[in-house]
């Protein structure tokens, strides 16, 4: 049989841990696995079409909550016979939302390695009439039997290694970029240690993940073993030749005992830099010093909030301001450079307590940020209290759909929100400026939609009514551009990037419009503005907007 896996990503990055994992129990079983990206900005009946071009007997699609939507837009769309099973967060913690679709005929509830291979069994041989440990069927009925207990493999290093040619040719994805920590696109690959995590933030998934898993049970082994963890490492150093390894533990594991080991195994028989990430109350100062030991280049942890008592009273984060001043300074003593984590737009967050969050930055001084827009989450203490319905399909594209409504919003206008997602843009673009000239990994989250700057106007040689917004995204700086010629339409600046389709080129920046059929008069304003920006940067655009 053949499994096509359907992933979501933005900004666009050709890996899942998800599908990876997935992907070498297909084959361990004798079945063939394929996988398919989907872009947020994606028209939906484009990605049905691909789906469909691939003839799977089974299709597997992997989703967060943000990608529900989309990936019911894209279901309703397709056109196939194939079996449909969703899996992932969402479909764990909101399994009767999922099910509200007519075309998904299973859900997997928990971790799907066992899940999988045993629904692909049974419909390989004929034989699958209920639901299975993990795995809810639809019935005649629908879905209308509770769904059942997770069915997780008890012992992680039982698994398969992950299949990462699934993707493609891996030296090539390396060559892109697939890393998530850190400035710029490197070729470091991700691997995993360990699965859960031991804190219990209210505005994260883990913690109830790990519940339906059953991860606290004594029986549960969530930890690889050393010396097993080395072995896979130095094959995929040997294989792929990656410049280094990126742990996507939920949490890197905390036990010195096992640190220690892994202290004096890892640069003997690995050899390669990695980064980690690890809750700031975890990060003392011995396990700091044993990952220096072991070869870290990069210590990430979640800030999420510049304000100590909206994070310890809203989101459950019991990180002072002055553990998180000691954990930087004892990472620059160590040499152990730093990456930082934050969310934006939280439940009853201020504009003066998100200005904080850019000032505790300032004062820690990561290397660099990762920031994002506050999202609800079913199975969460802040998402369960705040939502009453998710949104139902997308339409035209995978993120083409109703803002989701929370009943505890932030507490900040619009313009507030622009002047704290472009306050959050500027620090980044800071750090990736000093970090040095590799190429920047694209913005995670966007930034709100704003009215030029007289700098960005005096850079792209144009006037305030013919450029009526500007904002980042993942693609590049959106301008949308107006004319008594042409309808309002959206053009795109981005970084040159090797392979990438562009109408115009400058030395440094592609030049494309979004949509089809441009009016003459919008490519000549784009020919013009590619001589005015001859020379210019991507980062001087962003600090000039």
């Amino acid at each position: 049989m053949k499994v096509s896996f359907v992933f979501f990503t933005d900004p666009p990055r050709p890996f899942s841990s998800s599908v990876a994992q997935l992907a070498a129990v297909v084959r361990a079983a004798g079945h063939e696995a394929s996988a398919l990206e989907v872009g947020r900005e994606e028209r939906i009946v484009d990605a049905a079409r691909r789906l469909e071009a691939e003839a799977a007997d089974v299709v597997a699609i992997s989703s967060m909550t943000r990608d529900w939507p989309g990936a019911a837009g894209l279901l309703r769309e397709l056109e196939s016979d194939a079996f449909v099973v969703i899996g992932g967060y969402h479909a764990t913690m909101a399994p009767r939302d999922v099910a509200l679709s007519p075309r998904v005929d299973a859900i997997c509830i928990g971790e799907g390695e066992r899940p999988l291979a045993a629904l692909l069994d049974r419909l390989s041989t004929g034989t699958l009439d209920a639901s299975l440990p993990g795995l809810w069927l639809r019935a005649d009925a629908g879905f209308a039997d509770a769904p059942p207990a997770a069915d997780p493999e008890p012992v992680i290093d039982a698994l398969p290694r992950w299949d990462y040619e699934v993707f493609g040719d891996v030296r090539e994805l390396l060559g892109r970029g697939i890393n998530t920590f850190g400035p710029h696109v490197d070729g470091y690959l991700p691997v995993r240690a360990s699965r859960g995590c031991p804190f219990t933030c209210a505005y994260c998934s883990a913690p109830r993940w790990g519940k339906v898993l059953g991860l606290s049970d004594a029986r549960m082994k969530n930890v690889r073993d050393v010396s097993a963890l080395c072995d896979e490492l130095a094959d995929l150093r040997d294989r792929y030749a990656p410049e280094g390894f990126e742990f996507w533990d939920e949490h890197f594991p905390i036990p010195l005992a096992w640190l220690e080991a892994f202290a004096r195994a890892y640069p003997r028989r690995v050899g390669l830099p990695f980064k980690v990430e690890m809750h700031p109350n975890a990060a003392t100062r011995p396990r700091l010093e044993l990952l220096a030991e072991a070869g870290c280049v990069l210590f990430h942890c979640g800030v999420e909030a510049g304000d100590e008592a909206l994070r310890r009273d809203v989101l459950d984060r019991r990180s002072s301001d002055a553990r998180l001043e000691q954990l930087f300074a004892d990472c620059r003593e160590l040499g152990l450079p730093t990456s930082a984590s934050l969310m934006t737009m939280l439940p009853t967050e201020t504009r003066a307590q998100a200005h904080s969050t850019v000032s505790l930055l300032r004062k820690l001084r990561p290397g660099s940020i990762i920031w994002s827009t506050y999202q609800p989450l079913p199975g969460t203490v802040l998402g369960e209290a705040a939502v009453e319905a998710w949104p139902g399909p997308a339409r035209a594209t995978v993120d083409d759909y109703d803002d989701l409504v929370s009943r505890v919003p932030a507490d900040m206008t619009e313009l507030e929100r622009g002047e704290t997602f472009h306050e959050l843009a500027t620090l980044q673009n800071e750090l990736v400026t000093a970090a040095g000239q590799a190429p920047p990994r694209p913005l995670d989250r966007p930034t709100g939609k704003r009215a030029p700057s007289e700098g960005l106007l005096a850079l792209l040689g144009l006037s305030a009514a013919r450029v009526r917004s500007a904002r980042l995204d993942p693609s590049g700086l959106i301008l949308e551009l107006a004319a008594d010629s042409f309808e309002p339409r959206e053009i795109v600046l981005a970084p040159l990037e090797e392979g990438a389709r562009h109408y115009r080129r400058a030395q440094h920046l592609g030049l494309s419009y979004r949509g089809k059929d441009a009016p003459r008069a919008l490519l000549d304003c784009l020919d013009a503005m590619a001589l005015r920006l001859a020379s210019a940067t991507f980062t001087e655009l962003c600090a000039a907007l």
